[in-house]
């Protein structure tokens, strides 16, 4: 039950009047918002003291109302939010509160409720139509692409949400409803629609978008549209599935049967190599196009790595001073020796910016891992490419080096590695060496297959020496960025990038 629905009563019946400027608005606004949209998993600003909420839209789709939802917080800039609105009675209203609670946002006192919309089949087929028709309502315009039936499927709602919300038509077409409003250009359909016209084969078809369009302000994306991939799930549960089973058969003396699950294994991660080199292939192929051009790294790229790196470490040292007391004991040691290596640490971060590299820069995935990836069962499809969702847009549209992508891969290979050995906490000891041994054979893998794919390549340094670099300076600024992550929200976790950074200041990356 949303026990916040079911206390907090709207005056009057269920009807239209809670849109319209009045006092049942401003209550709205007031009230019922700012604890409703804290309870939404999508909600980004739950750290941070919200203040007020205001409707700057109201943009009518059949019955609902998509309302652009303006936070204001007692410190830092203020956010935009999408949230389909719609009221209910009856039976609608009952099958809501016994199937969807999470989804009411209020109830009235005469009866009914008002809930999230994309609850509601009708309005998700509207939503379907106008990308699919290309339609224009109020400040909506959808832009079709390719291949969307002409009649919306029917639909249902992801029950899995993190940061937008998912909705599925028919098994054929995967709207992502992007809850959190930015201006300027969405990466995520602006990739997906430059690699689709290339006709780029490991990502999820371009299908179109719906934008908002308001005055005197860019077009926002509200809506992506992609064909369906069918698939086993993500790399991620893949390769913890995989690791886990040859561990057993370690643990069971079955040496024969581990072989030949790491040798599958292993040439799964040279298939991803090869489909992460063609991707950023793709990425840099098109010179003539401003925001795909490549253009060269300069100096001032690795000033500011090094200046990123560097106040990422100073967040890191302070905060595990900080918390020293509060860690378990096999993490105290690890933390220990970090705060023991500070010297060697500043060096290395000092050295990131007087040190540059010959090569291009260009668009890359921006956030990639192992749960950025669906295995097909023989093959990968890469996605999201929102990039880091805590950065501005606009830096997530940055060119960069793509052996950034290649050390976030890297990175996640080692979390996997790492996470299933904690499947097994009482045999730790005598499976650590094959699970170290495994993840260097996957890196070693994963990296020739990738090199092979981008030999030549302009965004690619000439010098061994040089890649080499360029990879341990991104492994670094990842490894970092997972001990401030973790000490804010895993501590449990935090072991894992520590001895990755112990691991990158030995120079074995």
């Amino acid at each position: 039950m949303n026990s916040f629905a079911a206390s907090f009563f709207l005056p009057g019946a269920a009807g239209p009047q809670v849109f319209a400027d009045g006092e049942d608005r401003a209550l709205l606004e007031r009230e019922v918002l700012p604890v409703y949209l804290t309870r939404c998993r999508w909600f980004g600003g739950k750290a941070r003291e919200l203040r007020g909420c205001r409707i700057r839209e109201l943009v009518s789709v059949e019955s609902a109302r998509l309302a652009v939802v303006e936070t204001s917080y007692a410190r830092g800039a203020a956010e935009t939010y999408l949230l389909p609105l719609q009221v209910a009675d009856g039976a609608q209203a009952e099958a809501l509160e016994r199937d969807a609670p999470a989804a009411v946002v209020a109830r009235f006192r005469g009866g009914g409720v008002l809930f999230d919309a994309v609850q509601d089949a009708d309005f998700r087929a509207a939503l379907f139509g106008l990308i699919a028709h290309g339609g224009v309502v109020g400040g909506l315009a959808g832009v079709a692409g390719d291949g969307l039936p002409e009649h919306a499927p029917p639909s249902r709602v992801l029950a899995v949400e993190q940061s937008n919300t998912a909705i599925i038509y028919g098994d054929r077409v995967f709207l992502k409803l992007y809850r959190r409003l930015e201006d300027g250009v969405n990466p995520d359909a602006e990739i997906l629609r430059f690699l689709g016209a290339r006709e780029f084969p490991q990502v999820p078809p371009f299908h179109g978008v719906l934008e908002f369009r308001g005055a005197g302000r860019a077009p926002q994306v509200l809506a992506l549209a992609t064909g369906m991939v069918a698939n086993e799930g993500d790399a991620w549960s893949f390769t913890l599935r995989e690791l886990t089973r040859q561990l057993e058969c370690v643990l069971a003396g079955d040496a024969s049967e581990a072989e030949w699950i790491e040798t599958a294994y292993l040439a799964r991660a040279a298939q991803l190599g090869k489909r992460t080199g063609a991707l950023h292939g793709a990425l840099a192929s098109d010179v003539t196009d401003a925001n795909f051009a490549p253009v060269p790294l300069t100096a001032g790229d690795f000033s500011e790595l090094a200046e990123t790196v560097r106040a990422t470490a100073e967040e890191v040292l302070a905060g595990i001073a900080a918390r020293f007391d509060t860690l378990d004991s096999a993490t105290r040691a690890l933390a220990s020796a970090l705060l023991a290596a500070e010297p060697a640490l500043r060096s290395r971060i000092a050295a990131l910016g007087t040190q540059p590299v010959a090569a291009a820069k260009t668009r890359t995935h921006g956030d990639y891992h192992l749960g950025q990836v669906l295995n097909t069962g023989d093959d990968f499809v890469i996605i999201d490419f929102e990039g880091e969702p805590a950065r501005p847009l606009a830096e997530r549209r940055r060119k960069r080096s793509p052996l950034r992508d290649v050390a976030g891969m890297l990175r996640s290979f080692y979390y996997a590695a790492h996470s299933a050995l904690e499947n097994f906490p009482e045999r730790r000891a005598e499976l650590e060496a094959p699970v170290e041994r495994w993840h260097e054979c996957v890196c070693a893998a994963f990296l020739a297959a990738w090199s092979a794919a981008t030999t030549g390549a302009i965004f690619v340094p000439v010098e061994r020496a040089d890649r080499t670099r360029l990879l341990d300076a991104f492994l670094l600024e990842k490894a970092l960025y997972e001990v401030a992550y973790e000490l804010n929200n895993r501590p449990a976790w935090l072991g894992i990038p520590l001895r990755g950074i112990a691991q990158i200041l030995r120079g074995a990356a």
